[in-house]
């Protein structure tokens, strides 16, 4: 192994695929290394289809183990503490490296602080493990080790009580911090131009939606509805991301007539300049755990409706008071509610309330809890 300069903190999970729950590691690494604490992001692998790999942020190092199943994580994982010597490690993923990380703690042979994260909603997997599954013994390996952690943290209320509940263990060990999201880059870099010509006609408005095309973020129903929309009033429909579920969706429009209306580019770097730009965006997911995209739209100043799905997007919104909530795959509610929002632009959402979500304040909490690790 090359020689790593000591890092401070080190954030571990299987491999960068997640958008969000990247963005959120990539927020914290810049706000931690700007206060002078040096991390590192570490992954089991390195995931050749992920675009987040060249989003790393300047100054922080990138390592990959190579580890692939419980005895190469461990070895691997220990090998590598024992060289780098940090004081804290954050797990920022869910499943077998969380618990790899607490075995390693015990037989590390030096002391550090162990941070466990949840970023997804736990009991989607719980719900649907069959007892061969691996998923179906790591809820129950969780139950007995997760309490060893040093912290315990979920990113919203809703998070926390579902992990409690699924794992079986003190809601009261859980602790709830609101992702870093809300930040001056965020906003630097939603005013950047965008090349595309749809956001160069102010006279058509344009809905963005962000997010993978996969089976949670229920971008069906989002499509079906705009058609209902798009009867009524002229705009258009851009989604941002890519999975599996892209040949599915292209089909789902040219049935509905609206191949010229909507538009699928894949990934972006920077959605947040998308974003900034549109009249509107839409948050359709069946579940989700905060919902990002929520909150970087009302930084950017753009209206928001999302699914009242579990259970972020509610907090994230305070329960309809700055944003439009509608039903889980209620197509007709949802048109009914991007029609209100498309013809009359409600307020801005006040700074106030978004301050519980910028890098600072979440960094702040972070360190607060693992202290005296870093101080």
């Amino acid at each position: 192994m090359e020689q790593i300069d000591k890092p401070d903190i080190v954030f571990y999970a299987r491999s960068l695929y997640n958008g969000g729950v990247d963005r959120v590691v990539f927020n914290l690494a810049e706000e931690f290394l700007a206060r002078g604490i040096r991390p590192l992001i570490l992954v089991d692998r390195h995931n050749p289809y992920s675009p987040f790999k060249d989003l790393v942020p300047g100054g922080v190092p990138y390592e990959v183990l190579n580890a692939e199943g419980m005895i190469a994580r461990v070895t691997k994982l220990r090998a590598f503490l024992r060289k780098t010597r940090p004081q804290a490690v954050m797990c920022t993923g869910f499943g077998f490296p969380n618990l790899c990380a607490i075995l390693v703690r015990w037989i590390a042979g030096f002391q550090f602080r162990l941070m466990l994260t949840e970023h997804c909603f736990p009991s989607v997997d719980h719900d649907a493990a069959k007892p061969w599954q691996s998923r179906y013994w790591f809820f129950r390996l969780a139950h007995l080790l997760y309490p060893f952690a040093d912290n315990i943290v979920a990113v919203s209320k809703g998070t926390a009580n579902d992990l409690a509940k699924v794992i079986s263990i003190d809601p009261r060990s859980i602790t709830c911090i609101y992702n870093p999201i809300v930040s001056d880059a965020l906003i630097e870099s939603g005013s950047e131009p965008v090349d595309h010509p749809w956001f160069h006609d102010d006279s058509v408005p344009v809905v963005i939606a962000v997010g993978r095309l996969e089976h949670q973020k229920d971008f069906a129903t989002l499509i079906t509805a705009f058609a209902r929309v798009r009867k009524q009033l002229r705009c258009r429909l851009m989604i941002l991301g890519d999975g599996t579920e892209r040949d599915m969706l292209t089909a789902l429009i040219d049935r509905l007539g609206l191949a010229d209306d909507v538009a699928m580019p894949g990934f972006a770097p920077n959605p947040h300049a998308y974003t900034a730009k549109a009249s509107l965006l839409v948050l359709s997911s069946r579940f989700e755990s905060l919902a990002n995209v929520v909150i970087e739209a009302m930084a950017l100043g753009t209206p928001v409706i999302a699914t009242d799905c579990p259970s972020g997007p509610a907090e994230a919104l305070d329960h309809g008071r700055f944003g439009k909530l509608v039903k889980v795959g209620d197509a007709d509610m949802l048109a009914d509610a991007m029609l209100e929002i498309l013809q009359k632009r409600p307020a801005p959402v006040p700074q106030s309330w978004l301050e519980q979500f910028t890098t600072r304040a979440s960094a702040s909490r972070y360190l607060e809890l693992l202290t005296p690790a870093l101080r």
